[in-house]
């Protein structure tokens, strides 16, 4: 991704994200100063190794380690702040993790976005109609699977174990489990 690619996300993608999150959320409050530029710079940074550990360090990184490494771009860089540290116990779960809300948020909307731009370039309908809608996720027994990421992101940062090459898988399985619910459902629908 390029500066120029940021810019479109920041703007399309981040920066609506954020204002909707600060527009239904008292408890939080997002630092503005240079968070744009640490992110950007911090996504730069993590780039550049993870391409150091990848097979072809001059080649091209797919959509989900993209979105994996914007995800923990956001999340490192703290673009949310809660207004009232003093009282924790009465804050809710989703301001206490309204970076990681954003930043998986952020990161999904990217990888859709490559899928669409993909699909559209190819005249890939079918790929276009499994993911007009956006993803379908998991059933989960305790909490929605997406409550269950949010946990796992605040969690993997609060002790300094977030993985892009982990979370990346994560988001590709994501993109898959999509993918087989809704052709098993278009499947059902033609031979209705």
């Amino acid at each position: 991704m390029d500066l120029t690619t940021y810019e479109k996300i920041w703007v399309n993608c981040i920066r609506p994200k954020i204002d909707r999150m600060k527009a239904v959320d008292d408890d939080i409050f997002f630092v503005d100063g240079q968070v744009k530029e640490k992110i950007w710079s911090t996504y730069e940074k993590c780039k550049n190794d993870i391409h150091t550990y990848m097979y072809d360090p001059n080649g091209r990184i797919d959509r989900h380690k993209v979105a994996s490494i914007m995800l923990y771009s956001i999340i490192i860089n703290n673009p949310f702040e809660l207004k009232y540290l003093h009282d924790r116990k009465t804050i809710k779960g989703a301001s206490l993790m309204a970076n990681e809300i954003l930043a998986f948020n952020t990161a999904v909307g990217i990888v859709l976005s490559f899928i669409e731009t993909n699909a559209v370039e190819k005249a890939d309908n079918i790929r276009l109609e499994i993911f007009k809608n956006g993803f379908i996720y998991p059933e989960c027994q305790h909490d929605s699977y997406e409550a269950n990421v949010f946990k796992m992101l605040y969690y993997a940062k609060y002790n300094n174990r977030y993985d892009v090459f982990a979370f990346s898988h994560v988001l590709f399985l994501i993109e898959a489990y999509t993918e087989l619910v809704m052709k098993n459902k278009l499947a059902n629908m033609v031979e209705s």
